[in-house]
């Protein structure tokens, strides 16, 4: 019962050690979103798989770090229900939950739909264009 008191307490204080952790991990999520967001706009023109498959990455990173800078203010400003730890610990495990994902999309994911790309243009070469020739007109 103490420990989910502990993680279900509305208002759990002031005495939060983990400001400048929290900011950092903000500031990488922010920068690394810039850098999904540079390297998608140099690689989307020739890798067509790359493309499809990190088209919302830097949006997903974005929207974590705002998420992260919400809950690190309302834990600044003790604002309760808000500022529960429970809620930190879920974004926790949501951005923990999409790394994993986005590490199995590179491992597997991504070498087979470059694959794919690959193979569909190589046959789309191959292909033997045939003309339409309309018939001629009957008088």
């Amino acid at each position: 019962m103490k420990y989910i008191k502990y993680f279900l307490s509305p208002n759990p204080g002031v005495d939060f050690r983990f400001y400048i952790p929290l900011v950092i991990l903000v500031i990488l999520l922010f920068v690394g979103a810039v850098a999904v967001s540079i390297i998608y706009d140099r690689k989307k023109h020739y890798d067509f798989a790359f493309k499809r498959l990190f088209r919302k990455t830097s949006l997903h990173l974005s929207l974590f770090g705002i998420l992260f800078l919400f809950l690190l203010a309302v834990r600044y400003e003790g604002i309760p229900y808000f500022s529960a730890r429970i809620l930190l610990f879920a974004g926790f495990a949501w951005l923990g939950y999409y790394i994993y994902k986005m590490v199995m999309i590179i491992r597997k994911d991504y070498p087979r739909e470059k694959e794919n790309v690959k193979n569909i243009t190589i046959n789309n070469q191959t292909k033997k264009v045939h003309k339409y020739l309309p018939n001629k007109r009957k008088h």
